[in-house]
């Protein structure tokens, strides 16, 4: 059957229905993702296993002391100040969302983003917007397939995890001042829709727009209760004292900041070594070691003990920062030659005493097929893509599925930063058909 393409005119109409969701403007798919349920729920329990796996690595490890695995891992004093703060994770209440590779029907876990920075909830939740192609709206109600609102799942789950203890609560979404200029049209669409689907108070704003009182922290005159955190390590690192006053009401019990920093510790790739590597394996089962086999691609620490084995190996590695995101920092064997790869390794070696800052991985390859996409100049064009899928989970909870994809003859990794595609999944309850016409 033929792929129908939605018509300029179309495109145009969408892009304007989404608005300013995406401070970035991606390329979005336009052609319906539809993937079977027994695929997503195999996604979900992948996921939940991982989590508990790294949950069980800390305990294993570290004696479950969060401030203790950061150290070994390498982390600022500074850092370490705000892993006191929450220093356990609870993984009853955490936004999650693998990226995962599906290797032959068997999901192949890449990396797990944990708590209040996990991207990408605005485009998991494009329905709405996608079906204003007919070719999209066609193709859904032949296949009677269905859809979940990650955004509003999320937007639930919070306010009852969170803020349904309080009386007409103020939740402020806090990123730097260094980010907030690409992210405020974004946020101000999450932290609008936040407020549509729940009722409860919402604000954007950078820390210095955050006024430290006596009693707490307040923006705008209003007393905050909850900080939704968007700022990250880096920001962190990069101008601590724009957060101070921040971590002293945290400190002093003034105000919550739920999925704290903690999450992104126990994000790190670091610990996909620990989970894939025989040193750091005592304790687990054999039925343990087996699952990490099937499901984490071979994973090592990218240490001076390793060097060796990361030169030998470049062609079926990567390079992976280790508490990277977006895809930035990563270095792909296979495209560079024996000289730059041993000077990446001996950049990252160099940078990273105690050799915990970066990992390398083995190369997955992907699955594929025939995606449409569109731009917000109205082009739409067909595609051969390589396939990465984001499983969301709050906590125990499935809540949604996210499809990047990036086309075929561009061998490098898909992600956000260079370039690819992204759009909403669909679910048949009967069979995956992805790409449907």
């Amino acid at each position: 059957m033929n792929t129908i393409l939605p018509t300029p005119n179309e495109v145009t109409e969408m892009f304007g229905q989404a608005g300013q969701a995406s401070a970035t403007r991606p390329r979005i798919i336009v052609s319906p993702q539809i993937r079977s349920i027994v695929k997503m729920k195999q996604d979900a329990a992948a996921t939940k296993k991982l989590l508990d796996l790294i949950g069980l690595t800390i305990e294993r490890l570290f004696g479950g002391d969060m401030i203790r695995a950061a150290r070994w891992l390498g982390y600022s004093d500074t850092v370490l100040r705000w892993i006191q703060v929450n220093p356990r994770l609870d993984s009853r209440q955490v936004l999650i969302r693998s990226d995962l590779y599906d290797d032959g029907g068997v999901p192949k876990m890449l990396e797990l983003n944990l708590g209040s920075s996990v991207g990408g909830l605005l485009e998991a939740s494009f329905h709405s917007v996608v079906l204003k192609l007919s070719s999209v709206s066609d193709a859904v109600r032949e296949h009677e397939a269905e859809w979940m609102d990650t955004l509003k799942e999320w937007a639930w789950l919070m306010a009852r995890s969170f803020l349904s203890h309080r009386s007409n609560p103020l939740l402020a979404f806090v990123e730097s001042e260094f980010s907030m200029p690409a992210m405020q049209a974004t946020l101000n669409n999450i932290a609008g829709r936040f407020h549509e689907i729940t009722g409860i108070r919402v604000t954007v704003c950078t820390p210095k727009e955050l006024e430290r009182r006596k009693d707490g922290l307040y923006a705008s005159g209003e007393k905050v209760d909850v900080i939704y955190r968007l700022f990250d390590l880096e920001d962190l690192q990069r101008t601590p004292s724009e957060f101070e006053h921040i971590l002293d009401a945290l400190e002093n019990r003034l105000v919550e900041m739920p999925m704290g920093i903690s999450c992104r510790i126990a994000g790190s790739k670091a610990l996909f070594a620990l989970l894939s590597d025989p040193a750091y394996q005592a304790g687990l089962s054999a039925k343990d070691i087996e699952w990490i086999r099937l499901h984490i691609p071979e994973t090592r620490l990218l240490t001076i003990g390793n060097k060796g084995y990361a030169l030998r190996k470049r062609e079926r590695l990567l390079i992976k920062p280790a508490d990277g995101y977006g895809g930035a920092g990563i270095v792909c064997g296979w495209k560079t030659s024996e000289a730059e790869w041993g000077a990446h390794i001996d950049s990252y070696l160099s940078s990273a005493p105690q050799g915990a800052w970066a990992v390398v991985q083995e190369r997955v390859t992907p699955s594929y097929g025939s995606v449409v996409i569109a731009n917000e100049e109205g082009r739409v064009h067909e595609e051969q893509a390589s396939f990465l899928w984001g499983c969301y989970l709050f906590g125990n909870r499935y809540i949604g599925h996210i499809l990047r994809t990036k086309n075929t003859g561009d061998d490098a990794v898909i992600n956000y930063s260079n370039g690819a595609a992204i759009g909403p999944v669909f679910y048949n309850e009967d069979r995956e058909r992805t790409g449907c016409p």
